[in-house]
């Protein structure tokens, strides 16, 4: 969770990226005045450059992690529903991937952030079918039960604002630079089916939790806002010449995702009150994400003897004022970029977890990963 704190980009793979909308990146200032006419015109011509180096990755990295908390939303455990339950939790993942260069001809714009971030909380419930319809508990008598026993279903949802509550001072807690807003809306449900039923040795030290199918719709919006900003400069070459680059970044993202998931999972409870639980499945998602990119700050620029001698040609080189070489000059560069992408078709998953029984609470921890994705929830239920 440390490099939480660098971006937290709360968005998490987008596998079919649509044509960027608009890319533009200006320099103004004396600084800018050292370049080369040629350089200047590959500063204008680089946004194709940023699209494929950057933007599509970058939204790559932000929709994984989007999808993978919208899957990870009802805090199943092993799957065994007694009566009805209720409970809270938030589901969390992330991913930190290497910074990006990007280059362009003679440009090379140096470590650029390449991190995904979601976080999803929900309100939860769970109830027994079979109970439901006035047929008993699911531990009832076996010659009591009905098929409908057999049938869990559980449901979700939560609408919450970041810039509200205990989010945003742990977020100041870790990196005053990041300051986050926007809001995020989950909902769905999941219905479960017993194919293998649930078994207890009837004195509490070991049960198996039979092997259990879910299929469900999951929904997760998402509008959000980071602005970074480390006073911290990179390394930043423009032809021939050489610098640094600061200035605030500003992330805007907004996605909407639905995701059809398909699991499997079964445990085994020990000693009444540890659980265990594994699983995988597989999920279906339909949406699109958007991206704004922007950064603006001060450029420092000086014109690096080498760098003129190997970047232009003689006949422009023998142009510029030998007085020119090595003076630092200032100005300012501003990069703008928007994108948009759509959701992948298909994500596949893994399931781990464990929940502790603590009389009638339930406290469970779930976690799914998928390739280089990990999400996990964290909460608390109440069983009846």
């Amino acid at each position: 969770m440390k490099d939480l704190g660098k971006y937290f980009l709360l968005l998490f793979l987008m596998g079919l990226p649509l044509p960027i909308l608009r890319a533009e990146v200006t320099c103004t200032g004396d600084a800018c005045a050292l370049l080369p006419t040629s350089i200047r015109t590959q500063l204008s011509q680089v946004d194709q450059a940023f699209k494929l180096q950057y933007t599509d990755v970058v939204m790559a990295t932000m929709a994984e992690s989007a999808i993978i908390t919208n899957i990870n939303s009802s805090l199943m455990g092993p799957g065994i529903v007694n009566r009805f339950q209720v409970g809270i939790g938030a589901s969390v993942a992330g991913q930190k991937k290497e910074d990006i260069n990007v280059i362009y001809q003679d440009l090379n714009f140096r470590s650029l952030p390449n991190v995904g971030a979601s976080v999803a909380p929900n309100i939860l419930l769970a109830v027994n079918l079979g109970w439901l319809l006035g047929g008993g508990p699911s531990d009832t008598e076996p010659e009591l039960k009905t098929f409908l026993h057999r049938f869990n279903l559980y449901l979700h949802g939560f609408k919450f604002n970041f810039a509200q509550g205990d989010v945003q001072k742990a977020i100041e807690a870790q990196n005053k630079n990041v300051d986050l807003g926007g809001d995020i809306t989950t909902g769905g449900f999941t219905l479960r089916f017993h194919v293998f039923e649930n078994y207890s040795d009837g004195i509490g030290i070991f049960e198996f939790s039979g092997i259990s199918m879910g299929l469900g719709l999951h929904y997760q919006r998402q509008n959000i806002e980071i602005r970074y900003n480390d006073n911290k400069t990179q390394t930043i070459s423009l032809g021939p010449a050489i610098g640094t680059w600061g200035g605030a970044t500003v992330f805007n993202y907004n996605s909407t995702i639905t995701s059809v998931p398909l699991d499997i999972r079964t445990g085994f409870r020990m000693f009444y009150f540890f659980t265990i639980f594994a699983g995988g499945g597989t999920s279906l998602n339909f949406g699109t994400t958007n991206l704004s990119l922007s950064r603006s700050g001060p450029l420092t620029l000086a014109l690096d003897s080498s760098a003129v001698a190997s970047t232009l040609g003689a006949t422009i080189a023998s142009q510029i004022p030998a007085g020119t070489i090595g003076q630092t000059r200032n100005g300012t560069l501003t990069l703008d970029l928007e994108g948009k992408a759509q959701a992948p078709n298909t994500t596949n998953f893994l399931i781990a977890g464990v929940e502790i029984n603590a009389l009638i609470a339930k406290i469970t921890a779930e976690a799914i990963v998928a390739q280089k994705v990990q999400s996990v929830m964290l909460g608390v239920k109440i069983a009846f």
